[in-house]
């Protein structure tokens, strides 16, 4: 790499993680006092390079996190908030306003996983309906068919009975 890509390189780095709050004084203790664009080690730039990454991690949707951790509990059993928000390291009420501040609510991604498992449950024709509103975390059936039918339109075993298209 060019020292003048690399220079171009750095002061993106650099311009974006001022655009997330970094004063230049923090960045310039970061890489050892080099300015952007001098040259810097490959530690120095090491540490711009992680120092993103966590950035960017720590900017992905809570709700993007939540899902797969609600499918999970629900492969194991009942799914619960405590559990969910635990698993993220915070506490229900900062689980809450997390997700609020994205426009969503825990039990809305509840629902949501719940409706893609039971189509995908519902594609073994073989798999009782019982078993299917269970392994969801629905206490009966009926409320499960309530579900479904305000989901779909239609009921699970009317859901059933259309043909498969390929």
């Amino acid at each position: 790499m060019g020292a003048e890509t690399l220079a171009s390189l750095v002061a993106a780095m650099h311009n974006y993680l001022r655009s997330e709050g970094y004063s230049q004084q923090q960045l310039a203790a970061l890489t050892s006092g080099s300015p952007a664009g001098a040259s810097m080690s490959a530690v120095q730039l090491q540490r711009l390079w992680q120092l993103i990454q966590q950035q960017l991690h720590a900017s992905v949707s809570i709700s993007l996190k939540v899902r797969p951790l609600i499918q999970a509990q629900m492969e194991r059993g009942r799914v619960r908030v405590e559990q969910v928000a635990s698993q993220l390291h915070m506490s229900r009420y900062t689980l809450h306003k997390r997700l609020k501040a994205e426009n969503q609510t825990f039990s809305d991604i509840l629902q949501d996983v719940r409706r893609e498992q039971a189509l995908v449950y519902l594609q073994d024709r073989q798999r009782p309906l019982a078993d299917v509103a269970d392994r969801l975390g629905f206490s009966e059936l009926s409320a499960f068919s309530r579900a479904f039918k305000r989901w779909m339109g239609c009921s699970p075993a009317e859901y059933r009975a259309q043909p498969i298209i390929d």
